[in-house]
């Protein structure tokens, strides 16, 4: 009898203490969750636990897959993309209405629909339910079909503006009535024009003299990336999709794919980022981004004439003396690269991917060798000069496991090397001499 009630007594402060540390646990998460370093650093526990809720979310019971996959087809169907029989059952048919809806939005057709992707059609599908009958949706409507209006909300979310609906034409009035013959006398015979001296010539003015063409002195406006990759995503629509490895024609063209592509997944890790910092607005992280772009600014200015490991020794000597942990930074990065993007901010977006890749994640390079190729938030650059930033950024992803970034897939990687290395270079024919 003694020992059982030992033995009930010890399970009975067994269950009084594991509350306890729950709870313990509980008060440092939250303690942990308050820490904002700089205004935009994202502490650790957060995204962990995003990374937790993400991970539940994406192995969801048999039948609420099920369910989940029948709202894609049908969001699929409706705009254009043959997806079959909403059964809930993602064949081959479902797969291929998924690459052609990922090529079509500039994502990576490879028929498997990530969380992005998969939000961002199901929240356009109900989006179209309610907004495609009201201007000017509705004119995109009836002129482009769903797929237009899908392509006008991606266009949206990277900030290009919608043009509103023109106004209908107001008819011509009515032209006014003849009015009726008037009988009127014969007329009197015209005097006969005497003739007239021809004029002595005018002289020429000093004004004439001093004539020339226009000159004046217009400001260089910052190129968009935003209007960039529209242009570029509407070639790859027409194309049939983005250029695959092996087949690289237009490398220029590729390279711009590829850049269009990075944007995008950098865009939605600002998001997801973005969601775990605590207390704090979009116009308040904006403005500790631009911060960010000032003090990384004399770094971006010795892009075009130093070696990239200069660049990254110069930018890693600021960030360690901010005293600021490096992983906490490189979160800050990842938030700002993707703020500029949506901002189109083309400067705090370039001094984002610098930073990063200070912070020792040199897959960021690639964004770098972009924007250095077309001149987005800095002058352009030689070919030597960009390529240098790539080749860098793939020698760090083929070589170190885990260090790709935005989606660099072995996909992405390979039509980077055919672009940069040689691939569908042009030459001249060779055939052999006839004997």
């Amino acid at each position: 009898m003694l020992k059982r009630n030992l033995c009930s007594s010890l399970i009975m402060a067994a269950m009084v203490a594991v509350p306890v540390q729950k709870a313990q646990a509980g008060d440092a998460g939250a303690a942990l969750g308050g820490l904002i370093l700089g205004g935009i650093i994202v502490n650790e526990l957060n995204k962990n636990k995003q990374r937790q809720r993400t991970v539940y979310r994406a192995a969801p019971s048999y039948s609420a897959a099920r369910e989940e996959n029948r709202q894609i087809q049908t969001a699929l169907n409706y705009f254009g993309y043959n997806a079959g029989s909403p059964d809930g059952v993602m064949g081959s048919r479902s797969r291929s209405a998924v690459s052609q809806y990922q090529a079509q939005m500039g994502f990576t057709p490879d028929g498997r629909i990530d969380p992005y992707e998969r939000d961002f059609l199901l929240g356009s599908y109900q989006r179209a339910l309610s907004s495609s009958h009201v201007a000017p949706y509705n004119q995109i409507m009836a002129s482009q079909g769903p797929s237009g209006l899908l392509r006008t909300y991606r266009n949206e979310q990277l900030g290009i503006s919608t043009t509103a609906a023109q106004a209908a034409p107001v008819p011509a009035p009515a032209p006014a009535p003849m009015p009726a013959p008037v009988a009127t006398s014969a007329p009197a015979p015209a005097p006969v024009p005497q003739p007239v001296a021809p004029a002595a010539p005018q002289p020429v003015t000093a004004r004439q003299e001093n004539a020339s063409l226009p000159a004046f002195t217009f400001g260089q406006s910052d190129r968009s990336v935003n209007e960039h990759c529209n242009q570029i995503n509407v070639l790859t629509a027409a194309n049939g999709g983005i250029t695959a490895p092996g087949r690289v024609k237009d490398k220029e063209f590729a390279l711009n794919e590829q850049f269009c592509l990075a944007r995008t997944h950098a865009m939605a890790e600002s998001t997801s980022i973005t969601a775990t910092i605590p207390n704090m607005t979009d116009a308040q992280i904006e403005q500790q981004c631009e911060g960010l772009a000032q003090v990384i600014a004399p770094q971006l200015t010795s892009l075009s004439t130093s070696r990239p490991d200069q660049v990254i020794a110069d930018t890693s000597a600021v960030i360690q003396s901010s005293g600021q942990p490096i992983q906490q930074l490189a979160s800050g990065g990842k938030v700002c690269l993707g703020v500029g993007y949506r901002t189109d901010n083309a400067q705090m977006a370039l001094a984002s991917a610098v930073l990063l890749a200070a912070a020792g994640q040199l897959g960021y390079g690639e964004v770098i060798s972009h924007h250095m190729r077309e001149g987005f938030g800095t002058a352009k650059a030689d070919p030597a000069g960009s390529n240098a930033w790539m080749q860098m950024a793939l020698e760090s992803v083929t070589s170190t496991a885990g260090a790709a970034v935005m989606g660099q897939s072995p996909d992405r990687v390979a039509v980077l090397q055919d672009a940069t290395v040689g691939g569908g270079s042009a030459a001249l024919p060779a055939f052999p001499a006839k004997n």
